[in-house]
């Protein structure tokens, strides 16, 4: 699960005088006790901060220089009270003390989901899984008057809805005019070619595109925290990515890295999802594969990529091909 993804940005770390100084206009008086680097992310940067009446906050430092603070905070000022979210209390784009902007969050609770899953609790992976179905069927509910990518108000910028032709048109992209193909190697780039323009015909048929998408919708992102006989979501991480689209690209992303023959995660999401008002059209979980399968492209379209990255991506891609026949029996149970 992303173990030993290399950074695709560098962390960014101010000193203790720094961020008490980025942080003095919120705190006023209040002094801040410690700061320390959280794990996880790959582009941004977040720090765990403690003041010293014991109050912890998230810093989060954004490396890019784009509408990515400005789309999260957008996102998580709207999922406000409907979802489990951080809360943002404080933001800073003037780059006055610090070359990046920032966000002040509340702290979290919790730990992540995927932490439960290695622990391999059974009642409490189920339990857990229904709560991220009914949390991201309310997540979908959520649309807006076209598909496509945010501006810095939550506006679509460019309406790009997905058909067959562009469909492989991001394939193409990725992994013939862009860098994926040399990171998989000829043999799988042209097997992936080939697969997709075989199967490309079930994008034709997605249903609605212009749902709220998180763009990175997976346990590494979803803080839980055990109660008696049940597990609550606390808090789902992450919007940089945010952006409208097919409910079933943030299904692909859950399922990722699950063996759908052989998972505790899989019936309690999907059935919850379908509870709470999740829709899935026929042959529903081949084309979120698919789907998912122009993000793990894309996520090699880089021109220096990580060898822990590129090797687990290849292994999900041949996973996808190998599985496909499988995929149509399991989606069957859900119609």
């Amino acid at each position: 699960m992303k173990a030993g993804w290399e950074r695709s940005k560098e962390l960014v770390a101010p000193n203790l005088d720094t961020v008490r100084n980025l942080l003095r206009p919120f705190l006023e008086e209040e002094l801040v006790y410690s700061s320390e680097l959280l794990s996880g992310g790959l582009n941004n940067s977040n720090i765990k901060i403690t003041t010293s009446s014991n109050q912890q906050f998230v810093l989060r430092i954004y490396n890019s220089n784009d509408d990515s603070m400005e789309i999260e905070r957008h996102i998580l000022n709207l999922l406000k009270g409907k979802v489990p979210v951080p809360q943002v209390l404080y933001v800073d784009s003037s780059k006055s003390i610090l070359d990046y902007p920032f966000l002040l969050l509340s702290w979290v609770e919790g730990e992540q989901l995927s932490e439960l899953i290695y622990r391999d609790n059974k009642l409490e992976i189920e339990s857990a899984a229904r709560e991220v179905g009914r949390s991201l069927a309310r997540i979908h509910k959520i649309e807006f008057p076209d598909s496509g990518f945010f501006d810095n108000r939550l506006h679509i910028k460019e309406s790009i809805k997905l058909n067959r032709d562009m469909f492989l048109m991001f394939i193409e992209d990725s992994l013939i005019k862009g860098h994926a193909g040399k990171h998989l190697g000829d043999n799988l780039c042209k097997s992936v070619l080939n697969f997709s323009q075989e199967h490309t015909n079930l994008i034709e048929h997605l249903g609605d595109q212009n749902s709220l998408i998180h763009g990175d919708f997976n346990p590494l992102n979803l803080m839980v925290e055990g109660k008696v006989g049940k597990v609550d979501i606390t808090g789902i991480l992450d919007w940089e990515y945010a952006f409208s689209g097919s409910p079933l690209m943030d299904v692909g992303n859950m399922l990722r890295y699950e063996n759908v023959s052989n998972t505790k995660i899989f019936d309690p999401f999907i059935s919850s999802y379908q509870k709470h008002g999740g829709h899935l059209p026929a042959q529903w979980l081949q084309k979120a594969k698919l789907l998912d399968l122009i993000a793990l492209c894309d996520l090699l379209n880089k021109k220096e990529c990580g060898e822990a990255r590129v090797i687990d991506i290849k292994k999900l891609i041949q996973k996808t091909m190998d599985e496909w026949d499988r995929f149509r029996t399991v989606q069957d149970k859900f119609r």
